[in-house]
């Protein structure tokens, strides 16, 4: 018996293996089949100015979290240049707009370092930040996304290394499964929990796989089971029966918020009352248009915007933020211009024959950098995540979230 479950076992390594090694080899073929969509900048750009690149979707499937945060970048640079720019050189927003696709974003990231950028700011969608990562690291360039959550952004999955450039002023997908499933415990005294994901998306399984583990831990007695759905899946109501059977405390749907609205209606029809919880996906004016979650309900996000900042952003362009992309991509400008600013006065020299060299003491001041932003202080760990918790909202009957607090705040 020893012996079989030792050739299974090695049979799945070697499944996994080949599957990964065709995925790359799938990934590889698909960016050299595919010709990059972006949109860069025109002009030249401004003599003697510190260019930063912005990177970010303008089309496709992330172009309004995409929009946003280009937005925000753009507050964040003029506010920076009202105040004197850096040590009196103006601060450039050098805008590349791509399409919702990693080679678009990689391509952009090759063209921004190529075009002089000091640091880079984006991407919102941890697939198109990942592809960024990859030339930013190996140009020794700084990174900074708003809002990619996925863990390995910061650290080389494949070498199980740091990437000393690339940082973020969000929290990581780990971080806020395992702060809600510490609210699930002890604010909810939860102690049997469901977990419904999608199977094949990244960012809902390791969501799901980080509440298990630490819901799991440190006491007996709790107990999680696992359900899951695919893609463009609509009706979870056989999931939802097998949930009820379950008879969980609290549910967990790691998804986008119309999975969540979908499962909300669907779970009031069968008679499921137990609160939903979510993170931040569900972060829309939509979510629980159609139907509000039968038992109450609770989502994480990376911030409480700012009212000010809100104000600012509707005076400007004419709309609200929904959320935190904006005011998080302002805030990672603002991170950049810190470490500008910690570096002294620079000469023309420092940003062309010493470009390399001004990028590598960037990166040095901008993991130093103690940044009062509009979100609160930003500080990055060893790994150039932010240290900082995650916002907590309370969804009441009616639909309609509602500041909690923080969870985890340092």
């Amino acid at each position: 018996m020893a012996k079989r479950v030792l050739a299974l076992a090695a049979a799945a390594g070697c499944l996994a293996c080949f599957r990964s090694g065709v995925a790359e080899q799938a990934r590889e073929g698909a960016a050299s089949r595919v010709e990059p969509l972006v949109l860069a900048p025109g002009t030249p750009g401004e003599p003697g100015a510190v260019r930063i690149a912005a990177i970010f979707p303008t089309l496709g499937r992330y172009a309004v979290s995409g929009r946003q945060s280009l937005n925000g970048a753009r507050l964040a640079v003029q506010e920076a240049n009202r105040t004197g720019g850096i040590h009196g050189r103006s601060l450039e927003l050098r805008e590349y707009r791509t399409g919702s696709y990693f080679v678009d974003a990689g391509h952009a990231a090759r063209l921004a370092i190529a075009e002089g950028a000091v640091a880079i700011v984006g991407s919102n969608s941890s697939e198109l930040s990942m592809a960024v990562a990859e030339e930013a690291e190996a140009h020794g360039v700084v990174q900074i996304s708003n809002v990619s959550t996925a863990q390995d952004l910061t650290w080389d999955a494949r070498s199980g290394r740091d990437r000393p450039f690339i940082f973020r002023v969000c929290s990581s997908d780990v971080v806020m499964g395992a702060r809600l499933a510490e609210f699930a415990r002890t604010e909810l005294g939860a102690h049997r929990a469901a977990v419904l994901y999608e199977v094949g998306r990244t960012y809902s399984a390791r969501l799901a796989r980080a509440f298990v583990e630490v819901f799991r831990s440190e006491a007996a007695g709790r107990v999680a089971a696992e359900f899951f759905y695919l893609t463009l899946e609509t009706d979870f109501r056989p999931q939802l029966r097998r949930v009820l059977g379950f008879r969980p405390d609290v549910l967990f749907v790691p998804g986008s918020f119309t999975d969540a609205t979908l499962v909300a209606a669907q779970a009031s029809a069968l008679g499921l009352r137990a609160p939903m919880l979510g993170a931040d996906a569900w972060s829309s004016p939509l979510l629980f248009r159609r139907a509000a979650p039968p038992g109450g309900a609770f989502f994480v996000d990376h911030c409480f915007p700012p009212p000010s900042f809100e104000r600012w952003y509707r005076e400007v362009f004419g709309e609200e933020t929904h959320g935190c992309r904006a005011v998080l991509a302002h805030d990672a400008v603002r991170a950049i211009a810190a470490g500008l600013t910690a570096l002294g006065r620079l000469g023309s020299e420092d940003l062309q024959e010493g470009l390399p060299a001004t990028r590598s003491r960037l990166r040095d001041a901008v993991a130093r950098a103690r940044v009062p932003a509009a979100t609160g202080l930003i500080r990055f760990d060893a790994h150039g995540d932010r240290q900082r918790g995650v916002a907590l909202y309370a969804v009441d009957r009616g639909g309609w979230p509602r500041p909690r607090g923080w969870l985890g705040e340092p």
